[in-house]
């Protein structure tokens, strides 16, 4: 199976920039799922035999890439979204939502956790891209290394010397300490503590905490961009599947290729009623295993 991407000089010249908060999400969805139906077609390709002499065609120009048409002549930076991500090399964020230079001021840190000097980032940001900043979004993974060790010292605290001596380290576990506590009250609250002796508990909190560090630091992000005077920009959230590269806000119950992101919490009692539909979903999905 080949891919290619053609360039045709002779096409028309097709500028699309979102102007609200809600059409820069359609714009970030609607790459995920072109990603997501690419790589169903390249493994069904791969998987079935029937690849041999397939062709997937993608039309690219300069200007749609945000390329300088002209040698030499830069573009001014016009994202319309900035995307907090996770460092993890698995989830490159133009490419999660097959977006192009010059769409997305992009911020990747372990965790996507919020310290300060993302913070720094964001503030420029919002300052300097009013034009054409519509939406910020945080966009945490499935299987994330830095919430896994969150959860693993909060079961084990005793058992991570290495972690709570590394100020680093510790500074980044404790950020999303937050998120691991809040998924394990919601299912004692939903659930009881007696699902603390669930054989898959460690993996439904991690598979909770990673939801819910993603919505944390959107909250914190909606707020980041009110004070820079950004009052239009809306936050979001969502998880990457690392398996199979879709965007959710919340573990999908049924098989689906339909991304989607939320709005951030608004208040604690809109983020302890997320942390309950999120641990819920879960459990679901632990039942629907066995």
């Amino acid at each position: 199976m080949e891919l290619i991407y053609r360039y045709d000089p002779y096409q028309p010249v097709v500028i699309q920039h979102p102007d609200t908060p809600e059409e820069a999400v359609t714009t970030l969805m609607s790459g995920n799922r072109r990603l997501v139906s690419m790589i169903d077609r390249m493994q069904k390709a791969s998987l079935d035999g029937n690849g041999v002499g397939a062709s997937e065609v993608i039309p690219v120009d300069l200007v749609s890439m945000g390329l300088p048409f002209i040698r030499g002549a830069a573009l001014d930076q016009a994202p319309f979204a900035l995307v907090l991500g996770c460092s993890d090399a698995r989830v490159p964020i133009e490419s999660v939502f097959d977006q192009s230079f010059n769409d997305l001021f992009a911020i990747r840190i372990a965790g996507n956790v919020l310290g300060t000097e993302c913070i720094g980032s964001v503030d420029y940001a919002v300052r300097n891209f009013g034009k054409s900043l519509q939406a910020i979004v945080v966009v945490g993974h499935t299987g994330c290394g830095a919430v896994t060790a969150a959860v693993d010292t909060y079961l084990s605290p005793t058992a991570f010397t290495n972690i709570a001596l590394t100020h680093p380290l510790r500074t980044l576990v404790d950020r999303i300490m937050i998120a691991v506590r809040a998924a394990a009250n919601a299912f004692d609250r939903c659930f009881g503590h007696e699902f603390h002796k669930h054989p898959q508990y460690r993996a439904a909190l991690i598979h909770a905490a990673v939801y819910l560090n993603a919505a944390i630091a959107a909250f914190d992000l909606q707020r980041e961009a009110r004070s820079a005077m950004a009052a239009n920009v809306k936050a979001y959230y969502g998880v990457c599947d690392i398996g199979t590269m879709l965007v959710r806000d919340q573990p999908p119950l049924v098989p689906t290729s339909d991304p989607h992101l939320s709005l951030a919490p608004k208040d604690a009692a809109s983020f302890m009623t997320l942390a309950n539909e999120i641990v819920t979903a879960v459990v679901t999905l632990l039942d629907a295993e066995v």
